[in-house]
């Protein structure tokens, strides 16, 4: 019987270190996601829009002059120039582009 509990004293550190390497795995993962603020989310962004028409008026513009460039609002170049004001990823400048557009300036390229 004391030959069992000493096999488990011998496992208990490897399997408490194990699942502590685990936890700080999946917090190194899940991070970004916890401190990007609510806003730059897709969702969030796209409530702002939606709730601020002025914003919407802004980022139109901004897509005009993109498009005066000689460059497409989903073109790398775009998206970048998009994602750096608004301070998301390229995917997200993305859906927000499409968003605005489909919604307040059909003409954007």
């Amino acid at each position: 019987m004391a030959s069992r509990f000493k096999r488990w004293r011998k496992l208990r550190p490897p399997l408490l270190f194990g699942l502590a390497g685990l936890g700080v795995m999946l917090a190194l993962v899940a991070s970004p996601s916890l401190l990007r603020p609510t806003q730059a989310s897709p969702p969030g962004l796209l409530n702002t829009v939606k709730s601020n028409p002025g914003m919407a008026e802004a980022l139109c513009q901004q897509f005009n002059a993109i498009n005066a460039a000689g460059h497409s609002v989903y073109s790398s170049t775009g998206l970048e120039q998009v994602a750096a004001s608004q301070g998301i990823t390229t995917g997200e400048s993305e859906i927000l582009i499409t968003y605005v557009v489909g919604l307040y300036c059909p003409v954007v390229t």
